[in-house]
This record gives structure tokens, sequence and C-alpha cells, in this order.
């Protein structure tokens, strides 16, 4: 049966739908609590009492729920006082996934970039891409790895597959920047498709290394094409998020405006073309001079 905590009895037989321990699931429970701001920072959480009645559980249970939330440092237990939150979760989703060309340039100029090494022998083309239609494979790809930053902490993992003849054109640039950065100001460089896919996954044992994350735990998965004039897959991109830090604002109206101000856009397109050109030039620029992140060799 399909119930609302809020106002109706929680049922404990959901807690077998799973394999991981109970005491695991209520935490998972009382974080999401946390961060939905049911409880602020400085607030008391409800007793162990009332706990138990809500969720059907053991004292003992709860206990260990508690342990786990006070090791993450989101809650205080304090003896005949009670339990109070000690962190804000509500600005963690910090991360907005590019939705359209524009916003994915914006989202890597602030970049830290940590390359990773790759392998030896490591496949040096990307799987088959089948979410863009008609693209052609390039003759020959560089694989690139790695980590993204943002203040010190590691939110995405991503392998690049960008073709060969387009990285020797920036060898230092693809290197050391966000590929997109140097990609967007190459003149040379006509992008005719841009396509993702975005799915929610768990985290396997590179990913957990390279984030800082358990396996197993919910990540979301992005898969991403670049096609140019010539009908050339030059660019695809698979990239790992842990699911605690995204979230995704998309604006339901947006194509009936496009579709409603075409004509103006039409009228004002070399006009239009010279500033995207000077702003993706801004973008890289900015993406360049953003501190670099020390190389890690992963065991």
């Amino acid at each position: 049966m399909c119930v609302y905590p809020y106002i109706m009895t929680f049922d404990p037989q959901l807690f077998q739908r799973s394999r991981e321990p109970i005491y695991l699931q209520i935490a998972k429970l009382l974080r999401q609590r946390i961060e939905m701001r049911e409880w602020k920072v400085g607030e008391q959480i409800p007793t162990l009492e009332a706990l138990m009645a809500a969720y059907g559980v053991a004292r003992s249970t709860l206990r260990e729920a508690f342990a786990q939330l006070e090791q993450e440092g989101l809650i205080r237990r304090t003896r005949g006082s009670g339990t109070f939150v000690t962190r804000d979760l509500s600005s963690q989703r910090w991360f907005k996934l590019p939705m359209n060309w524009d916003e994915m340039l914006e989202s890597v100029a602030h970049l830290h970039v940590r390359p990773l090494p790759t392998a030896p022998g490591a496949d040096a083309a990307p799987p088959p891409v089948d979410f863009v239609a008609g693209g052609q494979p390039a003759d020959a790809y560089q694989h690139m790895r790695r980590v993204h930053y943002r203040e010190d902490v590691a939110y995405c993992l991503i392998d690049v597959y960008l073709a060969s003849e387009i990285f020797e054109r920036d060898r230092t640039g693809f290197v050391t920047a966000p590929v997109l950065a140097r990609l967007a100001v190459l003149p040379s460089v006509q992008i005719s498709e841009a396509k993702q896919v975005i799915w929610i996954t768990v985290s396997d044992e590179t990913t957990a290394a390279c984030l800082g994350i358990g396996v197993g735990d919910p990540i979301a998965e992005l898969r991403r094409a670049l096609v140019d004039a010539q009908g050339r897959i030059i660019y695809y991109a698979h990239i790992r998020y842990p699911a605690q830090h995204i979230r995704l604002e998309i604006d339901l109206l947006a194509l009936r405006q496009a579709r409603g101000t075409a004509c103006r856009k039409i009228t004002s397109k070399t006009r239009s073309v010279r500033h995207q050109r000077a702003r993706w030039e801004d973008i890289a620029c900015r993406a360049e001079a953003a501190p670099r992140a020390t190389q890690v060799i992963l065991p």
C-alpha cells in the first residue's frame, strides 16, 4: 500500500524490501528530512520514543542510525538534552545539470581539473553512440580521464574521447583545461548536433574511489556527444556525478518561447554569433585561469 508517512502510519514491512540494514535505511530517511529542512540547524529532532513509534523499529536500531548521522556530522547527541541538527544539507545540491549549450559552457568556466592516468592499452575509442542521428566515428580518438573539483570537493568523474586531429590543434589546452571550453573557441570546429542522455544508477568501484563515495551509492550518469558539420562524432563524454550534489531545473515553456522569437533570432543571427563567440572565449579564459589540481595516480 502506498502511504503518505506524515499523515498515515509508516509500514515497517517496507524495510524488508531492501537488503540494506534497517538502521542505514532509517539514517537515509532522517537525512532526507534534514535536507528538506523539516529540522533546521540547531533544532531538536524527535525523541527516540517518538521515532520508534513512527517507524516501528527497536530503540537499538535508532541508536545505530543516530550514530551513523553523528559520524557524518549531521547531528549532535547530548545526554539529558536530546539530539540536535548541526549541519544544513539544503544547499548541498549546488550543481545544476546543464540543459542547453550555454549552460553547459558556463558550468565548466570555474572548474578545477585533475587529470588521471588511463590504463596502458585502454580502449581509445568511445563505445557505440546510439543517441545521435547518423553520427559517424572519427578516424581516431584521444582518451582523457579527469576529476572535476569545486572547493576541493570532487563532484565529477569524466572520461572524454576527443577526435585526435582536433586534440592535436591544442594539446596543452585540452589536457589542462575543460575540453568543452577549449573546443568552443576553435574557429574551424562547427557543431551541428549536441545531445546528452541522463539516468540515475549506482557507483562502481572506480567512481567510488575517484569521488570519495561508497560503492553502490546513487549517482547521475550522463553521456554526451557532439557531431561536427561533416557528421563525425568529434567528442564523447561519459560523466558521473554523486547524486547528492546535483539538481535539474527545466523551463517547460522554453521551446514555446523559442518558437515565438524565431524570426527575431534569424534577423540578428550574425550579431548573436559574434556575441556568443566572445562569451565562449571569455569562459575559456576563465577556465584556463582556474587553479589546477595536482595529478593523482590511482593504485
